[in-house]
């Protein structure tokens, strides 16, 4: 539980951070954040010394890093719909077991899905760019 609250306060903060350093006044803070936040899980992979897991999370971390350049170059709806995504992956990740801490799912899940959600709400007001 505790592992949720602060990622959840984590992904807030990032987003707010970010906004107000005017580092979301165009698309590539949110790109950066997305393919930066994919690379944990083949870092927790290689710790573990599982190569079938590793190239299961380098593709994984690849196709995240396509849809932050596609979000890119498309439009910012893309990457926080990534940021959601990415925290949907990880809830699946919690339910199976994926390699790193046991805590980690948790946290990840609930800062990208916060931080997904939150890029959302600037978008719908109009604070950030489509």
């Amino acid at each position: 539980m505790i592992a949720a609250l602060v990622g959840a306060g984590v992904g807030a903060l990032t987003i707010f951070m970010m906004f107000h350093a005017g580092m979301l006044a165009e698309r590539s803070g949110a790109a950066v954040l997305l393919a930066a936040i994919a690379v944990f899980y083949p870092v927790f992979a290689a710790q573990e010394g599982d190569v079938t897991a590793l190239v299961l999370h380098i593709a994984v971390f690849a196709g995240f890093v396509l849809l932050a350049q596609f979000g890119f170059q498309r439009g910012m709806h893309l990457l926080a719909g990534g940021l959601v995504g990415h925290g949907i992956f990880d809830i699946g990740l919690h339910i199976i077991g994926g390699p790193g801490p046991l805590w980690w799912p948790v946290f990840s899940a609930s800062t990208n899905i916060v931080a997904g959600m939150a890029l959302i709400r600037l978008l719908q007001t109009r604070k950030v760019p489509q």
